[in-house]
């Protein structure tokens, strides 16, 4: 039976402070079409492939700057990504939903970890109330979906050609996140007709963040989507790069 899936990654849920005013780093244009193919497409499965939630109020690299925090808050922003994203998953009743911990959700392990009170009550879990229907994957953890291979990608290095290092890396069929850019790459054997192909998974945020400091980047704005089938569990799938909150998939176009 062919089953349906999405993969999202990098939204970076959350806000930070440019030239004295709060701004988002998620981009909820790109969002709200995201989130309109996902109720047409009705996925099986749904993969938020890690960094959905930025935790910039609590990040190490904003730590002895209050400027940097101001009206920042931790919680505020756990509850907009529920509202926005948790939720409406949750509407889709026959879907499977998993959660991949990123980088930047991992910064709450190291908030516990300074301060060990606040064990089960800092964790993503919690902070998004995240119920029995959510499978929660550690960071460096992997989704196997048929012959697909999912990672959040932050345990991989390759700068260019990181979609052909997720592939030397992992020899599955890869696909991941956290680099914020679209990148491809195939494998194939000079033995047997058998493949594997990697993909870099756009991001879902805004392409030019403070910290970037107006440097050009290769950013891409995009998600993941595609078919798996079968007991050999062959699989088609495709990015859809979005452009001003605009995209097409399916034949449809969606803009947020």
């Amino acid at each position: 039976m062919t089953q349906r899936f999405v993969f999202l990654a990098d939204l970076h849920w959350g806000f930070e402070r440019r030239g004295g005013h709060k701004v988002s780093l998620h981009d909820p244009k790109a969002l709200g079409a995201v989130m309109s193919f996902i109720d047409d497409f009705k996925p099986n499965h749904v993969i938020l492939g890690g960094d959905m939630l930025d935790c910039g109020a609590i990040s190490h690299h904003n730590r002895n700057k209050p400027g940097a925090t101001e009206g920042l808050k931790l919680l505020a922003d756990a509850v907009g990504l529920r509202e926005a994203v948790i939720k409406p998953l949750e509407a889709l009743k026959s879907t499977s939903l998993t959660y991949h911990i990123g980088n930047h959700e991992d910064w709450l392990n190291d908030l516990v970890e300074a301060a060990p009170a606040l064990e089960g009550i800092i964790d993503i879990r919690s902070l998004l109330k995240l119920g029995h229907r959510w499978d929660v994957v550690e960071q460096g953890g992997a989704t196997k979906l048929g012959k697909l291979t999912f990672v959040h990608g932050d345990q991989l290095r390759g700068g260019d050609a990181v979609a052909k290092a997720a592939v030397i890396a992992y020899e599955r069929n890869i696909r991941f996140g956290h680099f914020h850019t679209f990148q491809t790459y195939t494998k194939t054997s000079a033995v047997d007709m058998n493949g594997h192909t990697g993909i870099a998974v756009p991001c879902l945020c805004k392409k030019t963040p403070r910290y970037g400091e107006g440097a050009p980047n290769k950013w891409m704005q995009g998600f993941l989507w595609g078919y798996v089938g079968g007991p050999d569990g062959i699989f088609n799938d495709y990015v859809s790069v979005i452009v001003d909150g605009k995209f097409i998939a399916n034949g449809l176009a969606y803009q947020g």
